[in-house]
């Protein structure tokens, strides 16, 4: 690599790893295409079983968009969502960047709506309020999607009760402050044809652009096809800005009044009066898909009450097992047992949402704030969809020998058999942790019990099955 590219890529460079992906993942098949870069499916070396998707982006591709590649790195380590798609960790060499992602094997939103053609209500309801959860949830930490369309959610699997997660954050963007008072507005004509903002297009826009075009994807999948057409993008532009929302008889006198109106809300063509993705979560319309009626599982209650792991590696280490064995371990019911918890959609748990939820268990109010203590690993006053999944999933299932070796070779970074500090360092920097040497020294410290400098599979082994006896 140049001095110049050097340069260019220097923040990617600081904050992820320089190791050879090569040396860690086996490439498979090529399945796509997004923003300057190829998809393959990948495996571990030292494990074919779990895939990945890993999106490699050319460099030369994307040097004058360099800060849109930061940005979109810097998104995705922050989002934390059952709806959003799992960042795992990034590689930059002297001619790619790769981002290595959660794998799913669904197919697109796009292709599920060809193949209905049109969905029932009670089906879109049940979808639209997991995409705008997760939209909120971007919302909620400044990031606007800036091209959200059906093709940028992919269902987790093939089964019907397959998650929907949203992907490609390539024009993603993040200002402002905070989602009440957005200060600044943005600028650049970015999005597609058919889902783009009316202010979008005249270069003055914020979050709410977003919610437009959850609304055109709402509107496709109740009849079909979109609510401003056209010959040419010139075309579409030109109704989007202008042709008033229409409901054509023939395919609309079946669908609700609550859907039509808060098609109208989402489709309102001045953002000042359009429904932001708080209030739209809130609309009637959703009440239809029952999905909050979830009853909350008394065990997944005992493990929040028990879960004890004294050590940030052990925390560490079940978060990394959470997020890639999903499919061995059932997620189904925690997820469902999240949102159940989570009133405010926004894929984060506040202490109130968990007193509210267990007030239910006569359980005393000490205990539960000693409890959030617990689980909030990060210490940002909430407890996010990992720390959620890292507590109450079934440590039996998740603590198999299998898995264990799994996630040791995670840490073994240079197959040597041993976790030592720079081997962690290493993986933090994959990941995009910020976590400076003393912080690394202490995590090893406190799991080294004898000081070895090095951490063997038995120690190993041995540290992560003290969490089976708490």
């Amino acid at each position: 690599m140049d001095t110049k590219d050097q340069q260019i890529f220097q923040k990617i460079q600081e904050t992820f790893s320089s190791t050879d992906i090569r040396t860690v993942y086996a490439f498979e098949k090529l399945i796509g295409g997004g923003h300057f870069g190829s998809v393959r499916i990948a495996h571990r070396i030292t494990d074919p079983q779990v895939k990945y998707a890993v999106k490699s982006i050319l460099k030369e591709n994307i040097k004058k968009d360099v800060k849109l590649l930061e940005e979109e790195l810097s998104i995705l380590t922050q989002v934390d969502h059952p709806n959003i798609i799992k960042f795992h960790e990034t590689y930059i060499d002297y001619r790619y960047v790769h981002i290595v992602m959660e794998l799913s094997e669904g197919g697109e939103l796009f292709e599920k709506i060809v193949e209905m053609h049109r969905f029932s209500e009670q089906q879109a309801a049940s979808l639209m309020k997991k995409i705008i959860s997760a939209v909120k949830h971007l919302h909620e930490r400044a990031i606007c999607h800036r091209d959200l369309k059906p093709e940028n959610f992919l269902f987790s699997d093939k089964t019907v009760e397959a998650e929907i997660k949203l992907i490609d954050f390539g024009l993603s963007k993040r200002f402002g402050q905070v989602l009440d008072h957005a200060s600044e507005k943005m600028h650049t004509i970015v999005g597609t044809p058919y889902y783009v903002a009316p202010e979008v297009l005249k270069g003055n826009y914020d979050f709410s652009c977003d919610v437009w075009s959850l609304g055109v994807i709402l509107y496709i999948m109740l009849c079909g096809y979109p609510p401003f057409e056209g010959d040419n993008n010139k075309e579409i532009f030109r109704r989007v800005l202008q042709q008033k929302l229409e409901f054509d008889p023939d395919e609309w006198s079946e669908v609700s009044m609550e859907a039509k109106d808060l098609l109208e809300k989402m489709l309102q063509k001045e953002p000042a009066k359009r429904i932001s993705a708080i209030d739209a979560l809130k609309h009637p319309w959703f009440a239809i898909s029952h999905s909050d009626k979830a009853n909350l599982d008394k065990r997944i209650f005992q493990r929040l009450k028990d879960f004890k792991a004294p050590q940030r590696f052990q925390v560490e280490a079940l978060m990394f097992l959470v997020n890639n064995i999903t499919k061995e371990l059932d997620f189904k019911s925690l997820r469902e047992a999240f949102r159940a918890i989570d009133k405010k959609n926004t894929g984060l748990l506040s202490l109130t949402e968990i007193k509210g939820a267990f007030r239910e268990c006569r359980v005393p109010e000490e205990d539960l704030e000693e409890i959030f203590k617990r689980l909030d690993h990060d210490q940002d006053g909430q407890i996010n969809y990992s720390e959620f999944l890292a507590a109450t999933v079934d440590r039996k299932k998740a603590l198999t020998m299998q898995n264990l070796w799994f996630a040791f070779h995670h840490y073994d970074v240079d197959n040597s058999g041993f976790i030592t500090e720079a081997s962690l360092t290493e993986v933090f920097h994959r990941e995009g942790k910020y976590l400076n040497q003393e912080q690394v020294h202490e995590i090893m410290a406190q799991a080294d019990q004898e000081n070895k400098g090095k951490i063997s599979f038995e120690d190993f082994s041995k540290l992560m099955k003290e969490l089976l006896d708490s």
